[in-house]
């Protein structure tokens, strides 16, 4: 197969009825859990390939075309796939349906078996065992641990945490710690901030900036519950050659290893000599 096909592949499976069947299956499925819905997957996507953007502005030359049109798309979009089979063991049951479906479709072989390894390998808890040989991998990884929002919450679920941010109770809720979490966080954005010169020995930090209505948690709530995550995306980040931050409302945090966990990063006001 030739790249140019392997682009129509691509194209036709975000068309295609039967991936479209096994997401809404997956969801279905995954009803207790926040949405897991195609529309993820198109966010992870869509966030894989900025970020891969702004990767490529730093590191020109790093990824071929078979990665930056084939692989991310693809593994991004397809990562979740497997929770129409089994949502607990939904990345290796991803990655096992993906490789039939996509060796019908006469991708390669080796680009098939990478896609498919970054699907099994896309949860945090088996990226803090693996140590990172593949930027698609490092890539997607962070796109999927930073999306998440509002949106995501379920509408009934939605709607008793709209009563409870009324009266100002959402310390009683009792449902899911997801579910809170997601509803507080309004407008992410994951953005690369500092050097943005190519080649740079100091291409700066990804940042995910996160604002947070504090009626509903306060940021110690959203890192304790995610640390495995952001800890992923430290990881992902360092092996690109980047830092990982998080912001909330404009505060940033940053991984304190003495700590063991997040802190806010001090800064220093410089004070008007007519002050």
């Amino acid at each position: 197969m030739e790249i140019s096909q392997a682009r129509q592949l691509v194209e036709a499976a975000y068309r295609d009825e039967e991936l479209l069947a096994l997401y809404a299956k997956g969801d279905e499925l995954s009803h207790s859990q926040t949405k897991h819905d195609v529309d993820h997957a198109f966010q992870v996507r869509d966030v894989a390939l900025k970020l891969t953007e702004e990767y490529l502005h730093r590191f020109p030359g790093k990824l071929n075309d078979w990665e930056l049109d084939v692989i991310i798309p693809l593994a991004a979009f397809l990562h979740d796939i497997g929770r129409a089979i089994d949502v607990d063991n939904h990345a290796q049951a991803g990655a096992k349906v993906m490789n039939k479906y996509l060796r019908e479709k006469g991708l390669p072989p080796e680009h098939v078996r990478r896609i498919c390894k970054i699907i099994a390998c896309h949860r945090s808890s088996v990226v803090l065992t693996r140590e990172f040989d593949d930027p698609c991998w490092a890539i997607i990884v962070i796109a999927d641990k930073c999306v998440g929002d509002e949106d995501r919450v379920r509408p009934w679920q939605a709607a008793k945490l709209r009563v409870l941010r009324f009266f100002n109770l959402c310390r009683l809720w009792t449902g899911s710690p997801h579910d809170k979490v997601n509803f507080a966080i309004k407008e992410p954005e994951l953005v690369v901030d500092g050097k943005d010169t190519p080649n740079s020995t100091d291409p700066g930090a990804i940042i995910l900036k996160l604002q947070i209505d504090r009626r509903v948690c306060a940021p110690v709530d959203i890192y304790q519950l995610y640390s495995d995550r952001f800890h992923a995306c430290g990881r992902a980040a360092q092996y690109l050659g980047f830092l990982f931050r998080l912001e909330f409302n404009q505060e940033r945090y940053a991984y304190s290893k003495e700590r063991q966990g997040w802190v806010p990063i001090r800064s220093i006001k410089v004070s008007h000599p007519n002050d």
